[in-house]
């Protein structure tokens, strides 16, 4: 599951980092964000005709095209990559509509109660943004014809950091697989795996009241 994430780099750094030159980058309005949420609109990065990067904001919570009524469905913000490419709600992105997500970081609760858990993040690498692995979906209202664009993030097993506090982690592309993950005609399913736990660090942001009571109890039984 990938529910939260930060992105503190600004629209200069995310475009550098991406290779980014494409129209409309100019008026594009980008404030670093660190507590991003389904629903909201964020910054991917896709393919146009010609192969090259372009950066758009888009709806955190896949709507497909084929999406009749005017109402959202149910938020979809995450897509398992068991099963991805024969699941009719993905199919079509995996094959024609892959993006990237930047981020900075991203954050996970270490399940230990049913309320009030420890909250964590993670941090790839260095100072540079990297991304996760998404699908884009182009919809059209059918009340007012206004076209809306919306992504997902490519959830996959836990690596040997990730487990020890959640059963899912998100796609992590390394930079050297952005243009495969863009542009490559046949869908490069090998790149949706775990990401080297290595290259990662977590740390703990909120210890939270979870934490707070089994130490409490630890402290009044000795």
């Amino acid at each position: 599951m990938c529910g939260r994430y930060r992105r503190k780099s600004d629209k200069q750094k995310i475009a550098e980092a991406f290779h980014v030159n494409g129209p409309g980058l100019d008026s594009l309005i980008l404030e670093p964000n660190d507590d991003i949420r389904p629903t909201t609109f964020q910054p991917i990065i896709r393919a146009d005709e010609e192969g090259a990067s372009s950066m758009e904001l888009a709806r955190w919570g896949f709507i497909p095209f084929f999406h009749k009524g005017d109402k959202f469905p149910p938020i979809t913000f995450n897509a398992r990559a068991e099963g991805v490419e024969k699941a009719p709600m993905w199919r079509h992105s995996l094959e024609a509509k892959r993006c990237l997500v930047p981020a900075d970081s991203f954050f996970e609760w270490k399940h230990i109660a049913k309320k009030g858990n420890p909250k964590y993040e993670f941090l790839v690498g260095g100072s540079t943004p990297f991304a996760f692995a998404g699908l884009w979906s182009g919809w059209t209202n059918p009340i007012d014809k206004t076209e809306l664009h919306s992504f997902t993030i490519i959830t996959t097993d836990p690596n040997s950091l990730l487990e020890q506090y959640h059963n899912r982690m998100p796609v992590i592309l390394k930079s050297s697989e952005y243009a495969r993950w863009l542009t490559e005609d046949r869908v490069p399913i090998d790149l949706l795996r775990p990401f080297n736990p290595e290259a990662m660090t977590a740390t703990c942001v909120d210890p939270g009241t979870a934490v707070a009571a089994n130490e409490a109890t630890l402290f009044d039984s000795l």
